[in-house]
């Protein structure tokens, strides 16, 4: 008798959880945006922006958390502040809009255009970017902890100070990136390009760098401790002052142009 209330009383309350309403944009406040192409700190919380034209939109402050931006057009837009986590924004076109210190936790960025945001300070933590084309963005102290950022291009793009923890970034290209002092533990970069990276005292402890390409990166005070860069190029890349305390480097090409058969520097 016991356990046959237990299953109702869990039946009853695990019912009446998903029932709850999921919240919704404030309608008066969707139509304020795409009449006037302002909606500073407003409610739009779930909001269908599917395809929506809003370049130059000011949107400072403005709740967008699990919007639906898929398509949209935001270039130049102002989303300084904005909350966009779980927001998806596949496909979405935010050239040079200003993203700083926004939060896309958990946000969907998979083909998505952001050549020169400005994400400087905002939160990428667990955001999903597959195909995404950040060239020249600036990500400066931006968090992108366990971050996903598959096949996508960030060459010139300003990562210094960022945190990368665990961050998979496999077969980007991130040539010419600015990563001085960027936090990359445990991150995956498995064919990745960092041809030309400045990575001057960044961490990249038991970071995994299998057939990466480091050529003419700067790694200088580097921290590659434990790091794995089996078959990756070192070729004429800066190590001076870099710690490559049991970091594995089998089948790697060294600076010097000549190939690692030891698996020790």
């Amino acid at each position: 008798m016991q356990k046959v209330y237990f299953s109702c009383s869990f039946s009853f309350f695990a019912s009446l959880l998903f029932s709850l309403p999921v919240s919704a944009a404030n309608p008066e406040h969707v139509k304020q945006l795409l009449n006037t192409n302002s909606c500073p700190s407003c409610d739009l919380s779930n909001a269908d922006l599917y395809g929506a034209k809003l370049s130059k939109a000011n949107l400072q402050g403005a709740n967008l958390q699990g919007a639906i931006l898929n398509y949209a057009l935001l270039g130049r837009a102002n989303l300084e502040g904005a909350n966009l986590s779980n927001a998806d924004l596949s496909g979405t076109f935010l050239g040079e809009a200003n993203l700083e210190k926004a939060n896309l936790q958990g946000a969907k960025l998979s083909q998505a255009f952001l050549y020169k945001a400005n994400l400087e300070g905002a939160n990428l933590s667990n955001a999903y970017l597959s195909g995404t084309a950040l060239t020249r963005a600036n990500l400066r102290g931006a968090n992108l902890r366990k971050s996903v950022i598959f096949v996508s291009i960030l060459s010139e793009a300003d990562l210094q100070d960022a945190n990368l923890m665990e961050a998979k970034l496999l077969s980007s290209n991130l040539e010419r990136a600015n990563l001085a002092r960027a936090n990359l533990t445990k991150a995956q970069l498995h064919n990745a390009i960092l041809q030309d990276a400045n990575l001057t005292q960044a961490k990249l402890v038991k970071a995994e760098l299998n057939q990466a390409s480091l050529a003419r990166a700067n790694l200088l005070n580097a921290d590659l401790t434990g790091a794995i860069l089996q078959q990756a190029t070192l070729y004429l890349a800066n190590i001076n002052g870099a710690i490559f305390k049991e970091a594995f480097l089998y089948g790697t090409m060294m600076p010097d142009g000549k190939f690692n058969m030891t698996g020790k520097q």
